[in-house]
């Protein structure tokens, strides 16, 4: 998601200058409902029903987080609407990473998952975190009309979601078969 913002980022500087005044509500963010949630406490989850789980909340963050991207990448030409579902979206972000993280620190999940549950709920949680800031800092760059500001803050925090937690990630994905859509481009 983060590369794909900082190689697009030339392209979409130089498109927002051409395409002042098309608001970003005329690209369709809508907030999804299928929210990472269990009721789970204090029980052994199967192998599975983790791998469900891991599955479900990275998909969901994955949905959550490209429909904040529509709108930070446009922020500039943003509604006040467009503002507004980026919010709704940022609440339900944090609500998905909250429940994954409360799912897995409540039960008795297998061994081998335990490191590798923590280190996808660090790894999406601060991108979410990264995002969030990204949207509260970039409203004063924008009103200071200054794009540099905006591509510093992006190559100084964007950095925190770094490759090597990510290949991990990927590795793990990979050797318990779990697909899912989160690394997808």
């Amino acid at each position: 998601m983060f590369k794909r913002y900082m190689s697009n980022e030339a392209s979409d500087e130089a498109s927002n200058k051409e395409s002042k005044g098309n608001a970003v509500s005329n690209v369709s963010a809508k907030i999804p409902d299928d929210l990472f949630v269990s009721t789970k406490k204090n029980e052994t989850i199967t192998e599975d029903e983790m791998k469900a789980s891991i599955k479900k909340y990275m998909d969901y963050s994955h949905v959550i987080d490209k429909e904040m991207e529509t709108i930070v990448y446009e922020y500039e030409d943003a509604t006040e609407s467009d503002r507004e579902t980026l919010n709704k979206l940022i609440d339900e972000g944090k609500k998905n990473d909250t429940n994954f993280n409360d799912f897995i620190s409540n039960n008795s999940i297998p061994d081998d998952y335990k490191e590798p549950s923590k280190t996808i709920y660090e790894f999406v949680s601060s991108i979410r975190a990264t995002l969030t800031q990204f949207d509260e800092e970039i409203v004063g760059a924008v009103e200071n009309g200054s794009l540099t500001e905006i591509t510093d803050f992006a190559s100084e925090h964007f950095s925190k979601a770094n490759g090597r937690q990510q290949l991990k990630i990927e590795k793990f994905l990979d050797e318990k078969k779990i697909k899912t859509t989160y690394f997808d481009e």
